[in-house]
């Protein structure tokens, strides 16, 4: 018989498949009784058996790319492998694409322990940036991060930028790290002390192409903008920034919580505090002005506001398409790729808020939590795509959030000079003057 063994690469996106680097060795087996038979296929029949095979069970549209063939269709993930990022756009649907992205994100790693899901295995933005450029970058290998592992929370930077008095200190409890994050600039009523922390982790992609164009220091990004480099990260780039609601702010004790509150949201004990998630922004490189996603659980506890001043689009996973707060359904489209991608019971309960992939249509995209309450940026001056284009880097060190003096949306503001370069729309690139963002550092 033949049989086909995996000799796939070490890593792992998520449900157990291996993604990347996969290749097959083929091996011929002739068993006691088969030894006659084997003997009458001709050797051209046994190669031509080998390829009809080894063929077949590569994705659908590796088999195109193999024949020289192009889909007009992007339609690129196979229902037999869930936890697959897709690597086009649905050029008719890009709500579909940005839900392939997030399931694939958040297919299960563990059930009882950290990291939960795939993109908790993504390095944090901080770990990218070391504070001591001088000393080298050492990123932490995830799989080898040990038991003691958790999240790396902190506070929205852009809350920060525009009221420095909202950093909070979160305490950490049972022998936990101590967290900096930010009381909310916009709380709800009935919430006036809600805390958020926040998170923004990088996939291998995008950490490859940092470390390998050394803009992990200010002194690269700076020789960069000197040379007019035109920066441009890879298209399987991904980034997810998370929000997270402290419980204990709002009056929740996670002890006495229903089964049912963790049945609709996502929650995690974080040195020792209990988080809700609940905002997630996902923008993949997909295109050259990426994609861009923001999610939110359905939850008039963590999120009243969720949909209510933009509303929400959603032609692919929601229904109805449109809703201005009320709870929708999934799709059975929807609902079979989460199944299919065996993601925990809450997730189901998520949402897409929109979805962007260029500046006017829809020009405006905005989360209630992470633009709204957490940064304090009026929805209707929110804009994803725009607010990352200002990214960008002066050739004397001056960052490029400095020139966020307002909130711009549709068409991405004009550099200052040709001193200025652009970074990809990636704003986590600012940690790269660690001490200050604002300030014009060189290493």
């Amino acid at each position: 018989m033949l049989i086909f063994v995996n000799n796939a690469s070490r890593t792992k996106l998520g449900c157990g498949i291996n993604l990347r680097n996969l290749r097959y060795r083929q091996v011929i087996a002739v068993g006691p009784h088969r030894g006659v038979a084997m003997t009458r296929l001709t050797f051209a029949s046994v190669l031509f058996f080998a390829f009809v095979m080894a063929f077949m069970s590569i994705e659908p549209n590796q088999r195109e790319a193999a024949l020289g063939i192009s889909s007009a269709k992007a339609q690129t993930v196979s229902p037999l492998n869930p936890c697959a990022a897709p690597n086009a756009i649905n050029p008719t649907d890009a709500a579909e694409t940005a839900w392939q992205l997030w399931v694939a994100a958040t297919c299960p790693v563990n059930t009882r322990q950290y990291p939960f899901v795939v993109w908790e295995d993504w390095i944090e933005q901080a770990q990218m940036y070391p504070a001591n450029p001088a000393a080298g970058l050492e990123v932490p290998n995830a799989k080898a991060a040990g038991p003691n592992a958790t999240h790396l929370l902190h506070g929205s930077p852009l809350a920060t930028l525009k009221k420095p008095s909202t950093i909070k200190l979160v305490p950490g409890l049972l022998g936990g790290a101590d967290q900096s994050c930010n009381k909310a600039s916009t709380p709800p009523p009935g919430q006036p002390n809600l805390v958020i922390c926040e998170e923004v982790r990088l996939n291998g992609a995008v950490e490859d192409y940092i470390a390998g164009t050394k803009l992990w220091k200010r002194g690269g990004q700076t020789k960069a903008a000197a040379n007019g480099t035109d920066i441009q990260f890879s298209p399987p780039s991904v980034e997810i920034k998370a929000d997270w609601i402290q419980l204990s702010s709002i009056g929740l004790d996670c002890s006495t919580l229903p089964a049912k509150f963790f049945q609709k949201i996502h929650v995690e004990t974080i040195n020792g505090n209990c988080f809700a998630l609940a905002g997630m922004h996902l923008m993949s490189k997909l295109q050259n002005k990426w994609i861009w996603a923001t999610f939110e659980p359905q939850s008039p506890i963590t999120n009243p506001y969720r949909c209510q001043v933009l509303g929400c689009t959603d032609d692919f996973g929601s229904t109805p398409t449109v809703t201005h707060g009320a709870d929708t359904s999934l799709t059975p489209g929807l609902t079979a790729l989460m199944t299919a991608a065996n993601l925990a019971p809450e997730f189901f309960n998520y949402r897409l808020d929109g979805v962007q992939i260029g500046y006017f249509k829809p020009q405006l995209l905005g989360n209630s939590i992470i633009e709204g309450e957490n940064a304090g940026v009026p929805l209707t001056q929110a804009s994803c795509i725009t607010c990352h284009s200002v990214s960008s880097i002066k050739s004397d060190g001056t960052d490029g959030i400095t020139l966020l003096t307002s909130n711009p949306v549709g068409a991405p503001p004009a550099l200052p000079s040709d001193a200025w370069i652009r970074r990809d729309f990636i704003w986590s690139l600012s940690e790269a003057c660690f001490n200050s963002p604002l300030q014009a550092c060189t290493q």
